[in-house]
């Protein structure tokens, strides 16, 4: 008898909590007509777009100053350039890429990563505590395994290129002069430190570090209440669709 009474206070119990439940959605409900955002993740509207091509701007305009030889000698040392690749390009650039996932969005958030992860092994490979460069004796080699380096972003960026396709004109500018930047520093590595190469490399470094910028930008301030809008030169996918299909039926 006493373990029926019990099991009906359980069931009684049980019913309230369910009840109150119920009446906890149905405010929540209530509330989400009235506000809209209630539900939304408090990161639903932020966009880390702008801090990561800030990020791989600035670091990229310095090193491209390099290896142009504005200023400073070509050859001469890069040491400056570590400081920015590390906390500015590397690990500002990661951070961007993941609020970029926690966004939603994938492209952003493999690019930001992954050339934020290109700064910090770039920084990595040049400063000397990390004794990565201890086992090249012969320069030639070091220049290969470099050139070798070089080439691998190549073509990660050239796979980023043919992926925005479909985007704007300005990111397309963007990934396309940065592959032309690694294939041309690639190629001087291979020709040990062909200077002219060098130079050309760096010039192109400078064309992408002035797209980052623009869309960095672009993105930051046609968000806020500016006094006219960036042109991103968006690709019209409409009429791209109806091209191919035109091309498709002749």
């Amino acid at each position: 008898m006493t373990k029926m009474v019990e099991t009906a206070n359980m069931d009684e119990h049980h019913q309230q909590l369910y009840e109150s439940f119920l009446k906890y959605l149905e405010t929540t409900k209530s509330l989400q007509k009235f506000n809209p955002n209630l539900s939304a993740p408090a990161y639903q509207g932020l966009n880390a777009t702008p801090l990561g091509l800030c990020a791989f701007a600035l670091t990229t305009f310095v090193a491209s100053m390099y290896l142009c030889g504005v200023s400073v000698p070509v050859d001469a040392s890069i040491g400056v350039v570590m400081g920015l690749a590390l906390f500015y390009g590397g690990a500002t650039q990661l951070l961007a890429g993941f609020l970029s996932f926690r966004e939603g969005n994938t492209f952003g958030a493999l690019a930001f990563c992954s050339y934020g992860g290109f700064w910090l092994s770039f920084g990595a490979i040049h400063i000397a505590a990390f004794d990565f460069l201890v086992g090249y004796k012969d320069v030639s080699v070091l220049n290969n395994a470099l050139g070798i380096f070089f080439l691998s972003w190549a073509i990660f960026t050239g796979l980023m290129t043919l992926s925005c396709l479909r985007t704007n004109l300005i990111t397309i500018g963007l990934f396309f002069s940065l592959f032309l930047c690694f294939v041309l520093l690639s190629s001087s590595k291979f020709l040990q430190s062909h200077q002219n190469l060098q130079r050309a490399s760096g010039a192109f470094g400078l064309l992408a570090a002035t797209f980052a910028w623009y869309s960095a930008f672009a993105h930051l301030l046609n968000k806020s209440d500016w006094f006219f809008k960036w042109p991103l030169f968006e690709i019209p996918h409409k009429q791209h669709e109806e091209s191919s299909y035109i091309i498709t039926k002749l």
